[in-house]
């Protein structure tokens, strides 16, 4: 089997994951001539804007548990999570068995807890990451970043999905479309120095501390903070998003 290059789509509820492995898959296609393998692992998703080589709904779908097991939607989605950790060797092996090189791009559920924080995600990677390569996309709120508070929250969430995954972590804003006003978002993320001194002036008390040591973290533990903006509806920032998980994998090979 030949190496692929895994990547983790990850963030929270609403932030545009599916819509992104959908738009950056269709960027590999048209603009690099790659066939991406696409994976979905949310059990509770209705719909998908691409069609998966492997999804995890044949195993498990949350609205069947609901109406055979009479759960709720968060009970459905828990009981599907432990049903996946438990047939996790064969959720690894189908995903492997997709032979060939290149891209396979994985779409997360949308409780990105359920993902994250229990066995099942971490697990995952692991296992897909064995002879490869893989990255995660954490894709971050854009109204939580369009404030500087925020945006602390938003970026430190990466560092915790690096240390759950323990794989690069890359970040991007999402829906910049639909943003106006607001921080100068672009500017910020270019100068960390001057995001601090701006969270110091706009922000108070215990969120300006806060803020500000969030900021200090990643720049400590990051080589760099860049925060790349993307449009999953438009397609704005796909090649941004290609050179920066370039980047993020330059340390063991580049992407060819």
């Amino acid at each position: 089997m030949n190496a692929w290059i895994s990547v983790v789509m990850i963030g929270p509820a609403g932030c545009g994951k599916t819509s992104m492995v959908a738009s950056f898959g269709r960027w590999l296609e048209e603009e690099l001539g790659e066939r991406p393998i696409y994976v979905n692992l949310d059990p509770g998703v209705l719909r998908l804007p691409y069609e998966p080589d492997y999804d995890v709904r044949s195993l498990v779908r949350v609205d069947d548990l609901m109406r055979e097991a009479g759960l709720g939607p968060n009970g459905a989605m828990i009981r599907a999570a432990e049903i996946i950790e438990e047939r996790l060797d064969d959720v690894v092996a189908r995903i492997r068995s997709i032979d060939g090189a290149g891209f396979r791009l994985i779409d997360t559920p949308g409780q990105m807890e359920l993902f994250l924080f229990r066995e099942m995600g971490p697990r995952i990677v692991e296992r897909l990451s064995e002879g490869s390569r893989a990255v995660a996309v954490y894709i971050l709120d854009p109204f939580l970043a369009s404030s500087l508070s925020g945006l602390a929250v938003g970026v430190s969430m990466s560092i915790i999905t690096r240390l759950r995954l323990r794989i690069p972590v890359v970040s991007v804003v999402n829906k910049v479309d639909l943003l106006s006003g607001g921080i100068e978002l672009e500017k910020m993320l270019l100068n960390e120095s001057e995001l601090v001194e701006r969270i110091a002036l706009e922000e108070h008390g215990l969120a300006a501390e806060l803020s500000a040591k969030f900021m200090n973290l990643v720049r400590e533990y990051s080589k760099a903070m860049r925060i790349v903006r993307t449009s999953a509806k438009t397609g704005q920032g796909m090649q941004d998003l290609y050179n920066l998980i370039n980047d993020a994998l330059c340390e063991c090979g580049d992407l060819t």
